[in-house]
């Protein structure tokens, strides 16, 4: 068994990260041991007045935070696909999605939600959220990463800033600035 553990700041990065093994690793199953994160920022949460359309709501006005995932570049879809609906805020023409057309992306796992804003709660009072999965990523598959290969982990999350409405899987970017510098993510993988 081998552990191989990556960690990012939002100082290295906008949300994608990209290591070289220095060692070749042979092996037939990979999971996804543990995450552990701490992200959170005005971007991932939106308040949702209690008056909006829909919402269900009628006596409180909740903050939704926005669902988060991790694309993994070895990954293909004999291992993990996720399968979602558009939701038909792309401006409707030809090769365009409409609302429920059938979004599959291939080596993205949802990993949880961001942290809260909360103003009440000092900075020092955020914890990391941790899941402990294992998750089988490669199922008896023999594989072989080679000295120098690399391994592109890439963070996606749900936009929630249009007011009630939680939006498809995006790629975080610098355009987004939602990896800022008060995040961190540490990731566990297991090889055998």
């Amino acid at each position: 068994m081998v552990l191989l553990n990556f960690s990012w700041t939002g100082e290295n990065n906008t949300g994608s990260a990209t290591f070289t093994l220095n060692k070749e690793y042979k092996f037939k199953n990979c999971w996804l041991k543990d995450i552990k994160y701490n992200i959170r920022n005005e971007v991932l949460q939106e308040a949702i007045d209690k008056s909006t359309a829909n919402t269900g709501l009628s006596t409180i006005s909740p903050v939704i935070t926005s669902a988060l995932a991790v694309k993994m570049d070895f990954l293909d879809s004999k291992d993990c696909v996720l399968y979602a609906l558009d939701d038909g805020t792309t401006p409707p023409g030809p090769g365009t999605p409409a609302l429920n057309d059938p979004i599959q992306i291939t080596g993205l796992v949802p990993i949880g939600h961001a942290g809260s804003l909360d103003a009440s709660e000092g900075f020092s009072d955020y914890s990391t959220i941790s899941h402990s999965f294992p998750y089988h990523l490669i199922n008896n598959r023999p594989q072989t990463w080679e000295v120098g290969k690399t391994l592109t982990f890439d963070l996606y999350y749900r936009d929630v800033q249009t007011d009630g409405v939680i939006k498809n899987w995006a790629l975080m970017s610098g355009t987004t600035d939602a990896f800022s510098d008060i995040c961190d993510i540490d990731i566990t993988l297991q090889l055998e």
